[in-house]
C-alpha cells in the first residue's frame, strides 16, 4: 500500500459572550493554534499523520490548547461565519494529478452536500474561496483548498480526514475513477455504497466509515460552539 501523510490547517471564528471578537486580541502568529493572514480569525496547525486518527487527536490537543489559553471565547466552524469566509485547508505528501483532485471533489463534495451548511457554502464560494478543484503544489505535496473548515465535533473532522485520505487511495492503489463510480447516484448514496467499492481500507479508516454512517442524513447546526462537541467545556459550565 502505498503511504502518504495527510496534514490539515482548519480556521476557526472566535466569540465572547455570543460576540465576534478578532482573533489577533488573543492568540499569536505562528502558533499551533494562532493565526495566517488573516488576523480576524484563527488557524490551527496539528502537523501531520499517516492516520486520520491520529491526526484527530492532534486536533483535540490543540483545541484544548487554545481553550485553556483563553477559557473566555467559544470557537465556531464551517464555511462561513461572521463575515468571514472559513478554510479546511487538507495537506497531502505526496504529488497531485488530475484523477487525485477529481476523487478528492466527489468524495469530499459528496460529504459537503450531506452535511455542510448548504448557505454557509454558497457565501464561502461567493466570496471567492472553496471552488472545486481548489489546490496548489507544495514542497511537501500538494494542498486541497476546496473544503470548509470541519472542526464542528471530532466525528466531522474524523469523517473529512478519513475521506481525503481513502480518495488519495482509491486512485493510487485501486485505479478508481470515483467520478464514473458515483454516476448519477446522490451524493448519500454514493458515500453510503463507497467502502464496498474500495479495494484498500486501511485499519485506521475503518472508525471514520462507521462514523461516515452516523452522520449522513442527519441535521447538524453549524452554527454552534464547537468546544462541548470536542468535551471541552469552561470551568462555570463544568
Amino acid at each position: 500500500m502505498c503511504s502518504f501523510t495527510i496534514g490539515c490547517d482548519p480556521e476557526l471564528v472566535c466569540r465572547r459572550n455570543g460576540k465576534f471578537v478578532h482573533a489577533h486580541n488573543f492568540y499569536k502568529s505562528h502558533s499551533s493554534f494562532g493565526l495566517d493572514g488573516n488576523e480576524s480569525i484563527c488557524e490551527l496547525r496539528p502537523g501531520f499523520s499517516e492516520s486520520p486518527l491520529d491526526l484527530t487527536a492532534k486536533i483535540k490537543t490543540i483545541i484544548d490548547y487554545g481553550h485553556e489559553h483563553q477559557p473566555e471565547l467559544e470557537f465556531y466552524s464551517g464555511h462561513f461565519q461572521d463575515s468571514c469566509a472559513l478554510g479546511g485547508h487538507i495537506h497531502f505528501g505526496c504529488e497531485p494529478d488530475d484523477k487525485i483532485i477529481s476523487a478528492l471533489d466527489i468524495t469530499l463534495y459528496s460529504f459537503s452536500n450531506c452535511t455542510d451548511d448548504r448557505e454557509q457554502r454558497m457565501k464561502r464560494e461567493k466570496s471567492g474561496y472553496g471552488k472545486r478543484r481548489s489546490y496548489r503544489k507544495q514542497p511537501h505535496g500538494f494542498e486541497y483548498r476546496t473544503p470548509g473548515s470541519f472542526l464542528l465535533s471530532p466525528s466531522t473532522t474524523l469523517v473529512t480526514l478519513t475521506l481525503a485520505k481513502l480518495a488519495v487511495l482509491a486512485v493510487a492503489e485501486d485505479d478508481l475513477d470515483l467520478d464514473l463510480v458515483k454516476g448519477r447516484q446522490h451524493s448519500s448514496t454514493f458515500l453510503k455504497n463507497l467502502k464496498t467499492n474500495l479495494k484498500t481500507i486501511p485499519s485506521d479508516c475503518e472508525e471514520g466509515l462507521k462514523e461516515l454512517d452516523l452522520l449522513i442524513g442527519k441535521p447538524i447546526d453549524w452554527n454552534q460552539n464547537i468546544l462541548p462537541n470536542w468535551g471541552i467545556y469552561s470551568k462555570e459550565a463544568a
